[in-house]
């Protein structure tokens, strides 16, 4: 990113998330599932802006918070409801960073790339960068190999 580009886009995507966060609970559809929890939700409202809501599942939480603390923790429903809009929130702004990159590189696209950019641009590059970095190769190492063994398979039926 340029240096002008980098010193705005964290206010400018902090600005369209709070424009686009509803502070009101989740509510649910009539098969009793909470929109959140089931889909990211988009509705046009009067303004033609657009309302963006996501938040992890909630068990997806409580499985993240019961590995990341202690046994002898316990973590109160608030608690997790909170760290659940508090990630949802977290996603979408680091989405929304993520692309301003892509749309800086003049692509409709997001890659990772993109993504780590984007953890860097928004101060956690120090914490996170590396770890992330890592990740993704071994992550492209598996599915490189899931590639060759599927496509070995295949030639073993064909062949």
């Amino acid at each position: 990113m340029t240096d002008a580009t980098a010193t705005t886009t964290a206010p400018v995507a902090a600005e369209a998330l709070s424009e686009n966060i509803d502070s009101t609970p989740n509510t649910t559809n009539n098969n009793n599932v909470p929109n959140s929890a089931t889909k990211a939700d988009t509705t046009a409202n009067t303004t033609s802006t657009t309302h963006i809501e996501f938040e992890p599942p909630q068990a997806c939480i409580r499985r993240l918070l019961k590995t990341a603390l202690p046994p002898s923790t316990n973590v109160a429903k608030d608690a997790s409801s909170a760290f659940s809009r508090a990630s949802g929130i977290f996603v979408l702004y680091l989405t929304t960073c993520a692309n301003d990159f892509a749309r800086e590189g003049k692509r409709s696209t997001i890659i990772a790339k993109d993504v780590l950019n984007a953890v860097k641009e928004l101060g956690f590059g120090e914490d996170f960068g590396d770890t992330l970095e890592k990740f993704l190769e071994v992550h492209r190492r598996e599915e490189m190999e899931k590639k060759k063994v599927k496509e070995r398979m295949k030639e073993r039926l064909s062949g």
